[in-house]
């Protein structure tokens, strides 16, 4: 395989040299073909594609075009893979570049399931035409019936596979699979491979879903995880979870099979023999550390969307507040306290944290802005009560105009010892946060929904609300305080959600897009950054309606 290094040729043709002498038998190049000096073919890494690039006579002020092809791809991934490397091609600095195209290519290539060595290596220039050649004639005699070549019997026809969206369809509606247990691996056209929650992605129609929200066409998707399991692979032609193609049982037989383990272990760990085991569960990072936390039973857990990252560890000692913590954090660590000291919580009660389970950790807590304007707080309500018109049983999905706020991040304070410690590193930075309060409002405009699950009023802002929040989250990371955010901030005042009681009750968690219609391009007012609050989540409120809250911080004084 050639060198990964780009070339440092001062001139075109020395650089097509170069790529030539790089690839032998695996290139082949023409000159003056139309409008390009140079069009070059190469086969990297012995896989079963080919990379053509059009090389302009401006070349490199000029970016080559480039066309990638393979007869194990579908067109869509074709499609797909040729527009991310002419982006990369757009963003390279003039100079050398075909190098560095090339391996980045081969790189996505293996990301959708090519592999090296899986192709004829090419013997010359002419080779590369034979081959093609063949192919063509071997095309020909398949569409006249004889599917025979010489000497040989014809090709066997792949048993059929199971599609991405037939998956996809299952577990939304198979009531035995807990959406929230599988995970999803697809092709992103700039960033390559990435995995996410199911629970992540809205499944609706392409072409109904906003700018923020997560979705992703299904030729994109490679494979599907239950848990740490693949059960789904369309490279490898895996099926599990229906049984077809190269599968070799049902989605039912992994999980059964997935369950038994998750109890050999814990049986292993209360028998002391999975010390290593688990210890080095607690320490592995997986490649996908969000999840999503769509399915909280409360309208306490902000808007339920907020994912979860890290583990339990303990955080270290703490330091003395400096600041009086208001009266409803006696409460809040109360039930921190409770909580650590329950069965089931912590290491203590079962050793080792479960490496998957770890990952879904959820916040338990949430700093935000509190929405106190009596006019922007009067025209929400007026919201709740059309969609309570419009569809009585979300009556109580609607977040009470006295919790109604703004959320700036998430947190993870699993023990009294780290709620303590976020208080006190909030009171030390109170003067850097007043400094850096923004001195224009929040304006709250329109609204937009996430997943069809939860309605929100959209925040308008400047940057440095944005610098705010970063400041804040900065401070805290320093203090050692976990940030539980997993979504990209989409700074919204959440209106109502849709709860799992009446999800249940409804038979869906979705709300009627033309119940809230009238309401996309409604102006809802201005709020003053005065004060920001740190709330526990939770079923319990202050007797004004607000969240508990273990700390405020008035910036008014």
């Amino acid at each position: 395989m050639a060198s990964s290094q780009v070339s440092d040729s001062s001139t075109p043709e020395a650089e097509v040299t170069s790529i030539k002498a790089s690839y032998p038998g695996q290139c082949r190049v023409v000159k003056d073909v139309g409008q390009f000096s140079h069009v070059i073919t190469v086969q990297p890494a012995e896989m079963d594609a080919t990379i053509k690039f059009q090389i302009p006579a401006d070349y490199p002020k000029a970016k080559p075009v480039v066309t990638v092809r393979s007869e194990s791809l579908v067109p869509e991934t074709l499609q797909d893979l040729t527009e991310a490397i002419q982006a990369r091609a757009r963003a390279q600095p003039d100079g050398a570049m075909l190098q560095a195209l090339i391996d980045f290519t081969t790189e996505h290539l293996a990301a959708v399931g090519l592999r090296p060595n899986k192709a004829r290596k090419l013997k010359g220039d002419t080779d590369l035409c034979d081959t093609n050649s063949k192919k063509k004639n071997k095309r020909r005699k398949q569409k006249s019936g004889d599917t025979k070549d010489e000497g040989e019997g014809g090709d066997e026809k792949l048993p059929p596979m199971k599609t991405a969206s037939d998956v996809v369809n299952r577990i939304i509606w198979d009531d035995a699979l807990e959406k929230d247990d599988f995970i999803v691996g697809y092709f992103d056209r700039f960033r390559g491979l990435m995995e996410r929650s199911f629970s992540a992605f809205s499944w609706e129609d392409l072409a109904a879903v906003d700018y923020d929200v997560l979705a992703v066409p299904k030729h994109r998707i490679q494979y599907f995880k239950f848990k740490d399991v693949k059960v789904w692979d369309k490279p490898r032609r895996l099926d599990n979870v229906f049984g077809s193609a190269k599968g070799t049982k049902t989605i039912d037989v992994v999980i059964r099979e997935v369950e038994e383990e998750e109890e050999r272990a814990k049986h292993a760990q209360k028998d002391g023999s999975g010390g290593a085991t688990s210890k080095q569960g607690v320490n592995d990072e997986r490649s996908d550390a969000s999840h999503s936390d769509g399915d909280d039973d409360s309208d306490d857990s902000d808007d339920g969307i907020t994912v979860t990252i890290g583990s339990k560890a303990g955080i270290g000692t703490t330091p003395t507040a400096q600041s009086k913590p208001t009266e409803a954090s006696k409460g809040a660590s109360l039930k921190v306290e409770e909580e650590q000291n329950g069965e089931g919580q912590g290491e203590a009660a079962g050793g080792a944290y479960n490496k998957y389970w770890r990952d879904k950790l959820r916040p338990n807590h949430f700093i935000c802005v509190r929405l106190t304007d009596p006019a922007l707080v009067e025209r929400i309500c007026s919201v709740h009560d059309h969609l309570i018109e419009q569809d009585p049983s979300l009556a109580e999905c609607c977040i009470p105009g006295a919790s109604l706020h703004v959320t700036l991040c998430m947190l993870g304070l699993d023990t009294a010892e780290q709620l303590r410690m976020c208080m006190d590193a909030l009171s030390k930075a109170k003067a850097d946060l007043k400094a850096a309060v923004p001195p224009s409002p929040l304006h709250l405009h329109g609204s937009s929904q996430f997943y069809n699950r939860v309605v929100y009023a959209k925040v308008h802002h400047k940057q440095d609300f944005l610098a705010f929040c970063d400041l804040l989250k900065t401070l805290l990371r320093e203090a050692g305080v976990q940030i539980r955010d997993g979504y990209e901030f989409v700074p919204h005042a959440t209106i109502m959600k849709v709860t799992r009681p009446v999800a249940r009750e409804r038979r869906s968690t979705n709300i009627d897009p033309a119940i809230y219609a009238p309401f996309v391009d409604t102006e809802f007012g201005y709020q003053k950054i005065d004060a920001i609050y740190l709330c526990s989540i939770g079923s319990d409120r202050r007797s004004d309606g607000f969240y508990l809250t273990p700390l405020e911080l008035d910036f008014t004084n």
